[in-house]
């Protein structure tokens, strides 16, 4: 080996709303989210019979269990000897969050709650009007991870070079200050426009 990187860590921005931080985030893509249909979709035979938009409550539900319940980070995958998967999806992955989709349904739970689902962006928007969301202001629009140098490298000898890791170009800490209302659309526009209609869309 004659060149070699120096070693680094892998690192998520710090997240904190109004002091209180901020530990899982999920991130939802309009009209892409929103235009969710079941066929279309791997975990269409976890469903038989079921209405299409049941593939968005799925989602959901997907993102949420990765939350360990440990909040050691995502929910790690257990091999058959026991010892952790670099998985993040195991065999019965979806089979399980389909099971808890229907122990979700057949709990009583109020419709209110997920009666959105059922319409497609352009249904939503001729139904309810504009739709609105809160985002972050960077682009991409949700927190990136990157990678931080270790404060004490290992000794290299003389024939080695070192590459030295490039400082993060991307935001490392998030707070209230960074978020604002967006409005979605059905295709991009330009960014005059779409601040524009935010402003018309938000109440006062």
């Amino acid at each position: 080996m004659t060149r070699r990187s120096e070693w680094f860590v892998t690192k998520s921005p710090r997240v904190s709303i109004d002091g209180n931080p901020v530990h899982y985030l999920i991130s939802f893509r309009a009209p892409r989210f929103c235009d969710q249909a079941l066929d279309q979709s791997r975990k269409r035979r976890f469903h038989p019979g079921q209405p299409s938009w049941i593939a968005k409550l799925d989602t959901i539900v997907h993102e949420l269990y990765h939350i360990d319940p440990a909040q050691a980070g995502l929910r790690r995958i257990a091999r058959l000897c026991g010892g952790p998967a670099s998985a993040l999806h195991g065999p019965s992955f979806l089979a399980d969050v389909a099971g808890m989709v229907r122990e979700y349904l057949a709990s009583g739970a109020d419709p209110a709650a997920y009666d959105f689902l059922r319409f497609g962006f352009e249904e939503l928007s001729e139904r309810f009007g504009p739709v609105v969301a809160t985002t972050f202001r960077t682009f991409p629009s949700f927190p990136q991870r990157y990678v931080e140098a270790l404060p004490a490298q290992p000794s290299a000898p003389p024939c080695e070079c070192i590459q030295p890791i490039k400082q993060p170009q991307l935001q490392t800490v998030y707070t209230e200050r960074d978020l604002e209302t967006r409005l979605f659309l059905p295709r991009a526009a330009p960014s005059a426009s779409r601040t524009a209609a935010v402003a018309a869309a938000t109440p006062c």
